[in-house]
Formats: structure tokens, C-alpha cells, sequence
């Protein structure tokens, strides 16, 4: 990912804004049933350990090409989705074929309530994590291409 930031970079004109936004697996997603006011959850969903594991290598690689002073933060902060499913049979086949997620949710209600409710509809509401960052100008293009990880300037 760091090759492909400082692809951005290359391309971003300085001064120029990369917003990165994505997922943030650092709080659980949940399942939650649509009432007339409002929302229900009825359950915690998971990110699974590979996505972990990929989303802590994407934030490693931020935080390299800043540290590289290819850009700087300028605002940071989080929002959250919501995904609609018209019941909680689609919900849960959502899950099971989901590469993010675990395949389950942990219920925090019991069944004879999500069977009571299995027809209304659901939203899994998930955090998203953005960052602005803004594109610095490196006056040595040699230095670039190492702080990247490319190839060295000749001597």
C-alpha cells in the first residue's frame, strides 16, 4: 500500500487533498432492527482476523508516508453507515457470504425476540474512519523515491 500512496502522491498535485476512508475495525459493527423511532440492536458483528491484520498494515502505511512527509494530517474523524436488509433472514445471509465480517453475529437478544421480529427490517450499522491529508512538496525527487521505498537516485 505504501508504493500505492506514493503513486498518489506522484500524481496529487502539493497542496492537493488524498482522502482516505475506510472501514474502522477498532469498534464493532452492529445489527440493529429499524423501529418506527429509531433503532434496536440486537446484536455485535465482528471483523474478521484477516481484515484486522489488513487494516492495521493500511494504517502502518499511512502512517509511514507521513512520517516520510509525503503528506500531512489535516483532519481525522468517524461516521457511521448503515446497510438496510428487508429482514433478518437477509441480514444474516449477508454475513455468511460477507468477506469482512465474521460469518455470525454475537446476540445480545434471545431467539424467541429475533423470531418475534424476523420480519422487519434490519441495518448492520458499521463505523467509517476518515483521514484528510494533503500532499507535500519534496524539493529532492531522489529522496522521494527512497522515503517510497523505489529505487535509489544515482550519485
Amino acid at each position: 500500500m505504501v508504493h500505492a500512496l506514493a503513486e498518489i502522491h506522484r500524481v496529487l498535485a502539493p497542496g492537493g487533498t488524498l482522502v482516505d476512508a475506510r472501514p474502522d475495525s477498532r469498534v464493532p459493527a452492529y445489527a440493529e432492527r429499524q423501529k418506527p423511532r429509531g433503532f434496536q440492536r440486537f446484536g455485535v458483528v465482528k471483523t474478521s482476523r484477516l481484515e484486522l491484520a489488513n487494516d492495521r498494515a493500511s494504517d502502518l502505511a499511512i502512517t509511514r508516508v507521513v512520517r516520510d512527509r509525503l503528506f500531512k494530517r489535516r483532519r481525522s474523524g468517524r461516521f457511521w453507515h448503515r446497510v438496510p436488509f428487508n429482514d433478518l433472514a437477509e441480514l444474516r445471509n449477508y454475513l455468511s457470504e460477507h468477506l469482512r465480517f465474521v460469518h455470525r453475529a454475537e446476540w445480545v437478544v434471545d431467539s424467541a425476540t429475533r423470531k418475534r421480529h424476523s420480519n422487519d427490517q434490519f441495518v448492520i450499522r458499521r463505523a467509517v474512519r476518515y483521514e484528510l491529508l494533503e500532499a507535500m512538496l519534496l524539493p529532492i525527487h531522489g529522496e522521494v523515491a527512497r522515503r517510497a521505498g523505489g529505487a535509489e537516485a544515482n550519485p
